[in-house]
């Protein structure tokens, strides 16, 4: 006797209602099993949601993963909208042309019965299954349930907090049942001993959310439909859900677990044997006035004590489907005086998932992975611009953090925003992804910890774009002139193609995506922007790196010049690149020895005198320990005392103020000051040399697209800008 489908003969299907009232049903392009293997298969299909009449609305993907002897579906569901946003003036809010509406997305999952149904749920795991018979059952999680529900951070087009009550409710026929403030359901239907049980990953921390049953059919609503307001998905964003459902027999919910899985580990050791992550040591310090244990104990401030990164997330409630995984740019609201507290989103800053999965992997804290999880899901959906419309300086870029010491207001993740126009000169020029915001290191090794597609995706995007935004062909007039644009290698001005973070970030990304692919586009392009911005014998004192304000972030760039050397050394490549990139880094480093101070000592130099200047710090001590890597005594000896002092004036400096441990300062030595308890001579650390160097011969000045015409801009507006106050002084 053939055995009975689970579900009903329409079987399962998804619906996206959008703002108009139109369904729109998903359109298959592409399926691919992405893994198959004994345990596992994972199926990946990509398409849009379309209409009989009407354009498509979105686009998705949805991985499907089949688990042997196993009823368990994992489904990571992402919807993208990929329309180009139109930002007028590089201004980035909501309500763009770009944008698309809608009122609910859900998966409906009918089970095939002729019986009445039993419903079984919960809505915190570990508590009492409620059971009934029949009917309806709604979980609608509204808001984040936290003390601030109803921040600004919820705000819409028109500036208007669209959350409706705190926390969540339970409806069961059509009656209030139960309320709360922070849902984490498990819901089951079931009949003659048939049952689906379904659970969906961060319910209320990526909230909107609802689970319901209607009669014999299990919802779950991804955007749902309860909400007071259209769902806008700007231009170029997606967002990710992770839903699981377990078909069986059993007659108990069977998902609590999805809600806190077990995460596999190895030990700090293992993978500090592995030399897969650079630098790796166990921690060391000793004594409370050792710099390296008060280094330490920062960097743990933000995962322990009552003030840590998950605990400022309800400052501003960092919560909902956009904004769960940032971190609060807490920074940025100093000498803010509102009565409510300023929303600023930081945007993976300085590589915090890098930051974070070091500091996982060497202590072993499974916070810190919670930390890195969020934010790395956060990133690669809201601040990874998801478009091929817009021009190549942007497609597929990663957006900066929003506007220093401004309220993102409506612009949400996207930098600048109209609220803002005439406070900051920066806000008129406009803003967008660029250069000197591109980190993927973190993805990557996330990607090596999880195996994670999207983050590969993400770090080999992330290359592309460097490539493209510098080798673009958009437009008659790049045909004329087909020199590189500059706009990934160019740092504070576009003018300058020096050692900054610009390039210094381009290269480390594109290194990152060669890691991954051993594609040797993205190391020839690394190495093209290494001779491009700098040379072993570079005029320094043109550099002008003594100006503290714009010059700083050189050390950036030096820092990604030892991991280009690091990343030869493996391989035995002494080739002529590598000893380049070896002189350019003992050539400065030489400099250094001789002129760099601690920020501390010059902070008059700069405009805002913040503690994140002496946190910078310790990249000097970085820049000190490759550059003893790669050299030999005496000058090792030098540049590791150079070294030790910038390490403790960095530490001791930002101890000095008391806004020490404002996310900022603690980014730059979750990242950067681990190295500090390496040891750099070991055995297979020391790094010499034998051969001679080459000639280098002498710098080239590099001159990008258009560089005479910019340059005649330049003079055209100063002369206007010249004429008007004589004209002013005229009138007077």
């Amino acid at each position: 006797m053939k055995e009975k489908s689970l579900l009903a003969g329409d079987g399962s299907h998804l619906a996206l209602i959008d703002s108009a009232g139109h369904e729109y049903e998903p359109s298959i392009q592409t399926s691919v099993f992405e893994a198959t293997g004994p345990l596992r298969a994972t199926l990946c299909i990509q398409g849009s949601f379309s209409h009989r009449s009407r354009p498509a609305l979105v686009d998705f993907i949805a991985r499907l993963s089949f688990y042997a002897q196993s009823g368990l579906v994992k489904i990571e569901f992402t919807i993208r909208n990929p329309r180009a946003a139109r930002h007028p003036g590089g201004l980035w809010d909501l309500g763009d042309e770009g944008s698309v509406y809608f009122r609910d997305l859900s998966l409906h999952v009918p089970l095939a019965s002729e019986d009445s149904t039993s419903i079984q749920w919960t809505v915190q795991p570990g508590c009492v299954v409620t059971r009934k018979t029949g009917g309806s059952l709604e979980v609608y999680q509204d808001s984040s349930g936290g003390q601030n529900w109803n921040s600004a951070n919820h705000v819409n087009r028109f500036g208007k907090v669209t959350t409706s009550f705190r926390g969540y409710r339970v409806m069961v026929d059509g009656n209030r049942a139960e309320e709360g403030e922070r849902a984490t359901p498990t819901v089951s239907v079931g009949s003659r001993g048939k049952n689906v049980t379904g659970a969906l990953s961060g319910f209320w921390q990526n909230f909107p959310k609802a689970i319901e049953v209607d009669d014999n059919r299990l919802i779950l609503r991804l955007f749902p439909r309860q909400y007071s307001d259209p769902y806008e998905m700007q231009g170029g964003e997606q967002k990710t859900h992770t839903l699981f459902l377990q078909f069986d027999d059993n007659v108990t919910p069977t998902l609590d677990w999805v809600h806190a899985p077990l995460i596999p580990r190895a030990t700090p050791e293992w993978y500090a044997s592995t030399r897969v992550f650079p630098y790796l040591a166990l921690r060391n310090g000793q004594g409370a006035e050792d710099p390296l244990k008060q280094a330490e104990d920062l960097v743990d401030s933000a995962i322990e004590g009552n003030n840590t990164f998950f605990d400022r997330r309800e400052i501003i409630d960092e919560y909902g489907w956009r904004h769960y995984g940032d971190l609060y740019a807490d920074h940025e609201a100093i000498g803010h005086e509102g009565r409510t507290p300023l929303i600023a989103h930081y945007n993976n800053q300085y590589d915090v998932i890098f930051g974070a999965i070091v500091q996982y992997v060497q202590s072993g804290n499974p916070r810190w992975y919670d930390l890195v999880r969020d934010l790395a899901r956060h990133v690669i959906d809201i601040d990874i611009y998801h478009t091929a419309g817009d021009r190549p300086a942007f497609n597929g870029g990663l957006f900066w953090h929003t506007e220093h010491y401004k309220d993102a207001a409506t612009s949400t993740h996207r930098t600048y925003s109209k609220a803002n126009v005439g406070e900051n000169i920066l806000a008129l020029q406009g803003g967008g992804p660029a250069c000197e915001h591109n980190y993927a290191t973190g993805l990557l090794y996330y990607y090596f910890l999880t195996g994670d597609p999207t983050a590969k995706e993400a770090v080999c995007s992330l290359a592309d774009w460097v490539i493209n935004m510098d080798e673009a062909r958009d437009g008659v007039l790049s045909f004329i002139d087909r020199r590189p644009t500059g706009l990934c290698s160019a740092t504070a001005d576009p003018r300058y193609h020096g050692p900054g973070r610009g390039a210094g970030n381009s290269i480390s990304v594109l290194l990152d995506a060669f890691a991954l692919t051993q594609n040797e586009k993205y190391e020839k392009k690394a190495e093209q922007l290494i001779r491009r911005c700098i040379h072993p014998r570079d005029d320094i004192e043109q550099r002008n790196l003594s100006d503290v304000e714009h010059r700083w972030s050189y050390t950036v760039f030096l820092q990604t010049l030892g991991k280009y050397l690091d990343s030869k050394v493996p391989t035995g490549e002494a080739d002529y690149m590598y000893r380049y990139a070896k002189a350019s880094l003992l050539h400065y480093a030489k400099w250094m020895l001789e002129h760099e101070v601690p920020y501390k000592q010059v902070l008059y130099k700069v405009e805002i005198p913040t503690e994140t200047w002496p946190a910078q710090d310790v990249r000097k001590s970085n820049v000190f320990k490759f550059a003893a890597k790669y050299s030999e005594e005496p000058l090792r000896g030098k540049f590791l005392q150079k070294s030790e002092e910038f390490f403790r004036a960095a530490v001791g400096d930002l101890l000095s103020f008391e806004t020490c441990r404002l996310t900022r300062p603690i980014v730059l030595l979750l990242t950067n000051s681990f190295m500090h308890s390496y040891s750099l001579f070991g055995e297979n650390d020391l790094v010499v040399d034998q051969k001679g160097d080459p000639d280098f011969r002498y710098p080239c000045v590099f001159n990008p697209r258009f560089a005479e015409l910019q340059k005649l801009r330049v003079k055209l507006r100063d002369l206007l800008s010249m004429a008007k106050e004589a004209t002013r002084g005229i009138g007077r």
